[in-house]
């Protein structure tokens, strides 16, 4: 039986390993720059990302928020 040559990117991959793998950059759709993590509402619609949004502690953000209200 007449044996095939293996392809040269497969010699390649078994004589040095496998070629390093590039992740995509990804953007975000709401503000466009490069981020790491995107996030969205209960509907699956994107509504920021790790860039553009802020993380607030609950209490924080009722005490912010209710100062606010209180101004006229």
């Amino acid at each position: 039986m007449q044996q095939i040559p293996d392809a040269p990117w497969i010699r390649e991959a078994e004589r040095w390993g496998a070629p390093p793998y590039d992740d995509p950059v990804t953007t975000c759709p709401v503000c466009g720059r490069d981020c790491e993590t995107i996030y969205s509402d209960m509907y699956g619609d994107a509504v920021g990302c790790d860039k553009c949004l802020l993380q607030w502690d609950s209490g924080e953000w009722h005490d912010e928020h209710d100062q606010k209200e209180e101004e006229p």
